[in-house]
Formats: C-alpha cells, structure tokens, sequence
C-alpha cells in the first residue's frame, strides 16, 4: 500500500467507525518525507510525502473504506522538568542556564503550559548528572515526544541568509517565504544589508 498525502486526523467524526491500525513512528522520523513503514497488525506501506509534511499523532495516512492507518508516537527516553516543581526567581535563573546548554547541543524542545521536554541526547546518568548540577527538579522518563511538533527553537530553523549590498543609508531587513515551521506554514530571513 502507498501513502502520498495525510488524509485527515483520528478524531475526525468521518473516521468514527473505522478499525484503527496504528503504525509507530518515533520523532526523528516525524519529518522523513520518503520510508516505508509496517503498521501494528503487519501491513506494509510505502510513504511518500511532500517535502515537509510532518507526521503527527493521530494523522491518517491510509484508508481502505474499513481500516484506517493512523500514526501513533511511540514512548522514548527523554529529560522532563515540570514547571510547579521548580518555582522562584533562582529556578527560573537554573532553567534558562539549562534552556542556554540545551540551544548549544541544537535540541529540539516541546514546552507545554506545565512542562518541558527534550529528548536524551546523551545518556540517562550524564543528563541526570546536568540536572544535579544545575539544582532543577526534573528526571529522565519514557514519553511520547512532538506529538505535534517541537516548539519552534534553533533545532527547527535552519535558514537561509542571502546578503546583498548597495550604497544607499536604508538599513532594512526584509522577511520572504521559503522555512518551513510545525505549525504548517513558512518562511525564511532574507537578510539584506544596505549601506
């Protein structure tokens, strides 16, 4: 079976009756817009998507009128920090420290209203050892990760920078379409410098 494009999402009321068959798809491979997968119950799809599409728990990517695939984010290592459990100036002091370390190794984060996390890039007693070090309440658990994305940080620009000079005083920067964002839609920096 072939995918080529994201039908829809599990909740929509369309799907309500169909059988479920999820296949796993872990978040380094959200964004692969060619793989093959294998589904829970043993089918085997060749997915070929649009460059940027990002694979989303809960989307639809097949459906044979009975069964529909639906992609399903598998619990992996990560670093969790609950907010409540780090209160007061000086936590927000440790927090941006650790915020600073986690932007030098370009990890993606996922921030919600009451937590952060970010996937174990070193091992678990190495990322336990930073958290020690820098007095934050957190630990390293199995968890779903970017069911619908990361939260927009350095991991998820990669940008393009053209430079063009001219001799006038204007210095402006002008931002045009082209990076892409979880959020659907894009745009790039353009940087011009005009002297």
């Amino acid at each position: 079976m072939e995918a080529t494009t994201i039908l829809g999402h599990v909740t929509d009321p369309g799907y309500a009756r169909r059988s479920v068959d999820p296949v796993l798809v872990p978040w380094g491979d959200a964004r692969k817009h060619r793989q093959v997968l294998t589904t829970v119950g043993g089918l085997q799809l060749s997915v070929t998507l649009p460059r940027g599409t990002f694979l989303a728990d809960g989307a639809v990517i097949a459906d044979d009128g009975t069964t529909i695939v639906a992609i399903s984010r598998p619990a992996e290592q990560a670093v969790v920090v609950d907010f409540a459990d780090n209160v007061g100036v000086d936590a927000v002091r440790r927090a941006l420290v650790f915020g600073y370390v986690l932007g030098n190794q370009h990890a993606p984060l996922e921030v919600s209203a009451d937590q952060l996390r970010t996937p174990l890039m070193t091992s678990a007693g190495t990322a336990e050892e930073m958290l020690r070090s820098l007095q934050l309440n957190g630990r390293v658990d199995t968890v779903a990760l970017a069911a619908n994305g990361w939260t927009n940080t350095s991991a998820d620009h990669h940008h393009s920078h053209s430079h063009s000079h001219s001799h006038s005083q204007d210095n402006s920067h002008s931002h045009s379409g082209g990076e892409r964002h979880d959020s659907g839609h894009s745009h790039s920096h353009g940087h011009e410098h005009d002297h």
